[in-house]
Parts: structure tokens; sequence; C-alpha cells
């Protein structure tokens, strides 16, 4: 049995935007753009993944993994 294992999602202030959300436990394994692709279409404003990018500290929201 192949049991797909979820965890939660939780970017920076994502509770403003009904974060954390449960994704897939692959998404670990997402590159930075594809991780800043399954946020924005979750929800996540593109203005704050650019604050993020612009920054030059991340390539991406520092996300916390639960689960």
């Amino acid at each position: 049995m192949n049991e797909q294992k979820t965890i939660l999602i939780d970017p920076p202030s994502g509770w403003k935007y009904g974060f954390p959300k449960p994704a897939s436990a692959d998404l670990r394994n997402m590159n930075a753009d594809e991780l800043n692709l399954w946020l924005i279409m979750n929800g996540y404003p593109e203005q704050e993944v650019k604050l993020w990018l612009k920054s030059g500290k991340f390539e991406s929201p520092p996300c916390r993994f639960i689960g």
C-alpha cells in the first residue's frame, strides 16, 4: 500500500492568506521556482514572493514544513 504523506506549509505571515495549508510531502523536493508557484497558486500573494526574491537573501519565502 502506497500511502501519500501530507505536510502543512506555513510561509511568513501566511495566516493572513489561509496558511498553513496541506500539501503532499514531495513538495519539500521542489526547487524554489516550483515552490514559489505553488504558494501563489494556493493564495499567497505574488507580491509577497517578489519581496523575498528582491531581498536577495532567499530564493523563496522561508516556509515552515509541519509534519
